[in-house]
């Protein structure tokens, strides 16, 4: 009989502790899922509909800078519509004339056209399958995205300096053209050390 008692009593602590530690698993479930549910929330609240409409409107009207920043870190946020933002980058260049968004136009554009990833670690080699994706396009389109990189070197921008270097260098896409690659590095290199980028030795 004691035995009996005993095997019931260590029945009854194995189910009550189960019981226990399933409550406890449960409980960290749902505080993750809260704290998931949180930054959801938080980010939806910080990425409402009006301010993004608001921030589409200043960009579309007033050519401002610092909406277009948030219309950026917005589709960071929401890769399925990244290609929305194609639009206010042309508003940006073409109506507005800020060519440092040059070289954004040109990979929005070269991302809309081929789904390229931009992956740049400061190497020369690093760019190179990034803009090897460039051969992809037909001849307008290719003349469209150079259009961007041309109007980017006229008015220093060191992005689109650097990628029709390489374009020019390796012959993607185009003519290989080793000494207009060769001015384009003499412009990339005055370029970084206007821009503090490179320490004169």
């Amino acid at each position: 009989m004691k035995l009996v008692n005993i095997l019931f009593l260590l029945f009854f602590t194995f189910i009550f502790s189960s019981c226990k530690r399933e409550k406890v698993i449960e409980k960290e479930k749902v505080n993750n899922n809260n704290d998931i549910i949180k930054k959801e929330f938080k980010r939806s609240k910080y990425f409402d509909e009006d301010r993004i409409k608001d921030a589409k409107y200043a960009v579309k009207y007033k050519g401002d800078k610092a909406s277009y920043a948030e219309l950026e870190l917005y589709y960071v946020y929401n890769d399925l519509k990244k290609e929305e933002i194609i639009p206010y980058t042309l508003i940006m260049v073409e109506k507005y004339h800020k060519y440092e968004y040059a070289s954004t136009a040109f990979m929005n554009l070269l991302e809309f056209y081929t789904d390229a990833k931009f992956t740049y670690d400061g190497t020369y080699i690093s760019l190179l399958p990034y803009l090897k994706n460039f051969k992809k396009l037909n001849l307008d389109q290719k003349n469209y995205l150079i259009y961007f990189l041309k109007t980017g070197v006229k008015n220093e921008n060191l992005g689109c300096v650097r990628y029709l270097e390489i374009l020019n260098r390796e012959g993607i896409g185009i003519s290989r053209n080793i000494k207009m690659a060769d001015s384009l590095k003499k412009k990339v290199i005055q370029l970084e050390y206007k821009k503090h980028l490179r320490v004169k030795k």
